[in-house]
């Protein structure tokens, strides 16, 4: 599978800073009053839709339109004025950030929580716990069957997100350590689908977001599995307190990213970033299972 090209990328977003100018709203747009598009990464699609209910609640005059797509392509709907912010599910790149910098507007991230790569496989597959180098052997082909980890004798199924989604990148870059994924992969153009197969195929192995295991309804199909960092250390699950505390060992941030004309501007973009960052915001976040960035530690759930 190839994997889109920073370098094209970045060109591509070059071209559209140059034809957006940020901050387009409705002349008499405040921070609680307007329309605003939202693009968000699929695995953080559940908790930014329900933050902008609220805020729709609270702010009746105000309407967030959260479409659901990639963290690369969330990215280009920025650029190109498709949306006015974007939520990743990983870091952008220094290309992406060069590129994004290049117009007149600023180009602003701020992380607004954390989540994790959570490991599901099929809920009969006797396998609980992987380390992060049977995960890399896993993906890249070098172990092709669940007896070489302890499970039954099943030919396994790695199961991969679209190339442009934030879960490939985070997982390449930081399980794999840029190696290429094993022929054997399958990719998969959303997380639904992803968790549908992993539910569905007992020789399936996936990686989600933690937002993607509290569906009580899928869950009974697929279960996530333990993971230590190397070989002899300790197994842990992708809770809110080990995500936090930074035990697990497959974390990544949720980030915010929006063009800003002025650091005086105040628009629905301020108005609902300010919302997602501030106490009602990050309140959802713990409610909806992912660790929030700004909220003191002592209100984390444990689990």
């Amino acid at each position: 599978m190839e994997r889109f090209g920073t370098h094209n990328l970045a060109a591509c977003l070059v071209a559209a800073c140059l034809l957006f100018a940020a901050g387009c709203g409705e002349p008499d747009e405040t921070a609680t009053k307007g329309y605003l598009k939202v693009s968000s990464a699929d695995v953080a699609f559940p908790y930014i839709e329900e933050s902008a209910r609220k805020f729709e609640q609270t702010y009746n005059e105000a309407f967030v339109d959260v479409g659901r797509t990639t963290s690369r392509e969330a990215l280009v709907e920025l650029s190109e004025g498709g949306s006015r912010l974007a939520v990743l599910s990983r870091e952008p790149s220094e290309e992406e950030v060069a590129a994004l910098s290049a117009g007149e507007a600023a180009f602003v991230t701020r992380t607004v929580a954390h989540d994790a790569l959570a490991v599901i496989l099929h809920g009969d597959n006797p396998v609980d716990e992987l380390t992060v180098g049977q995960l890399r052997d896993i993906f890249t082909g070098k172990i092709a069957n669940w007896r070489e980890v302890g499970g039954k004798d099943i030919a396994i199924r790695p199961l991969v997100r679209d190339r442009n989604s934030g879960t490939y990148e985070v997982f390449e870059d930081v399980v794999l350590n840029n190696a290429e994924y094993g022929a054997s992969a399958y990719p998969c153009s959303t997380m639904q689908a992803l968790t549908a197969i992993a539910g569905s195929h007992p020789g399936a192995i996936g990686v989600t977001g933690l937002l993607m295991t509290t569906d009580t309804a899928t869950m009974r199909y697929y279960k996530v599995i333990r993971i230590a960092e190397e070989e002899g250390g300790r197994y842990y699950l992708p809770t809110q307190d080990k995500v936090h505390s930074e035990l697990y060992p497959l974390r990544r941030p949720l980030v915010l990213c929006y063009l800003k004309n002025s650091m005086l501007e105040v628009n629905l973009v301020s108005g609902f970033v300010t919302f997602l960052t501030a106490v009602k915001g990050q309140q959802i976040a713990i409610d909806e299972g992912i660790v929030p960035a700004t909220m003191p530690v002592r209100t984390v759930k444990l689990d």
